[in-house]
């Protein structure tokens, strides 16, 4: 998936206020399923980890 995909996963996200399990699973094996993490990556990891923790983002059952 190219980042500019990963990105939109990540701002629908933030906009909605709500993750699915499957979008949370698509974005996870993006991010961690190779073997290189790029900066810009962790970075949007980094947002939206911060943004459920405050709850912000909440994960659909």
């Amino acid at each position: 998936m190219e980042i500019g995909k990963l990105r939109g996963m990540v701002e629908r996200a933030i906009i909605d206020g709500e993750l699915s399990r499957q979008e949370r699973d698509e974005i996870m094996e993006t991010i961690y399923g190779k073997k290189q993490i790029t900066q810009e990556e962790c970075e949007l990891m980094r947002t939206l980890q911060q943004k459920i923790w405050t709850a912000e983002i909440k994960i659909q059952g």
